[in-house]
């Protein structure tokens, strides 16, 4: 899974093709329009005030893809809040070149306003000493995941090997770490019950905690707790490869030219966090989420433009993002004050 996604110049998200909205494979909350930015830079605005306004205020994301996440925040701030940008800093995580580049284009007209970082991984981010804002969108559904299987007695892990010119899936015994992660997921030994375990996880919060002295982690994506996620009724798993807004029916097959993702398990992203001094607010649903966000602009006199009303639609409509996608923010060193609008009750 990640060389088929993350293999330089040829893998999936790496070789700087067009990968989201109408022109690409899948659509995302980003392509959809700029709605989703502008109500986490209500969120960023809000962070900035509990700290008060702080001279300097750290943005990151990983996973950018073209960069239009970011523009659309830094556009959103420099209308509603200009005051925040001259304390800005952004760094994009950004392991491909060919998406570096595209970025620096989007970014175009914020490079002589902001300092922007780019950053070939998250190792190579230094230790944020002043507050941060870490976003990201569909981005640890592509986190590589170990596939396992129970049958005739036994948990097996799902290997991939190449018969005839085919990849096919080999199955052996599964490792004691794959055991101890089955065990603590209390994942159900139900004859040829299929299941996705994503490991990188939790050394991927470790080091964020490691880089973020005081802030926020927000992720958005798709995904379940733990208790849904390996629920008996799901059977299959929940492995699937996107090509042309289409799944396909085989993941194996075309490596680099279909993405592959998994759900992602919200309650190791809560326990992982608790155990780092990270607080949770969620996860939320998006129709949920986003909504509360919104609420000053849905509540505001003035009507909002039918573009934006439409867009705001896609994110929350159960139809679209809104059941499927959830969010969830996890906070460090924070003021007791800091009350995110995103998880009011």
């Amino acid at each position: 899974m990640e060389i088929c996604l993350y293999q330089q110049d040829i893998g999936f998200y790496s070789s700087g093709k067009t990968r989201t909205g109408t022109q690409g494979d899948f659509l995302t909350p980003v392509s959809t329009g700029p709605v989703l930015g502008q109500l986490l830079s209500l969120q960023i605005t809000e962070l900035a005030q509990s700290l008060r306004n702080p001279t300097s205020l750290h943005l990151a994301e990983q996973g950018a893809d073209q960069g239009h996440l970011a523009l659309d925040i830094l556009s959103s701030l420099a209308q509603s809040a200009p005051h925040l940008l001259s304390s800005l800093h952004l760094h994009l995580i950004e392991p491909s070149p060919v998406l570096a580049q595209q970025q620096k284009h989007s970014l175009q007209p914020f490079l002589s306003k902001i300092t922007i970082h780019w950053h070939p991984d998250l190792a190579s981010l230094p230790s944020l000493s002043h507050p941060t804002y870490f976003y990201s969108c569909e981005l640890l559904d592509s986190f590589p995941v170990r596939m396992i299987r129970f049958f005739t007695g036994q948990w097996h892990e799902r290997f991939v090997t190449r018969i005839s010119d085919r990849w096919v899936w080999i199955d052996q015994p599964a490792s004691p770490e794959l055991l101890t992660e089955i065990h603590r997921w209390s994942i159900p030994p139900i004859e040829g019950f299929t299941a996705e375990i994503r490991l990188p996880i939790s050394p991927w919060l470790t080091l964020l905690s490691e880089k973020i002295e005081q802030g926020a982690v927000l992720t958005l994506d798709y995904g379940l707790p733990a208790a849904d996620l390996y629920h008996p009724s799901r059977s299959a798993g929940t492995l699937v490869a996107l090509r042309k807004h289409t799944s396909a029916s085989d993941p194996l097959s075309c490596p680099g030219e279909q993405d592959l993702t998994a759900h992602l398990n919200f309650s190791q992203l809560v326990e992982d966090g608790l155990k780092l001094g990270f607080q949770s607010y969620g996860p939320h649903p998006f129709m949920t989420a986003l909504t509360r966000q919104a609420a000053p602009l849905l509540h505001d006199s003035q009507p909002l433009p039918e573009k934006w009303t439409r867009n705001f639609q896609h994110l929350v409509h159960p139809n679209f993002f809104g059941q499927t996608h959830l969010a969830l923010l996890q906070t460090k060193n924070l003021p007791a004050s800091f009350r995110p609008s995103m998880f009011s009750t």
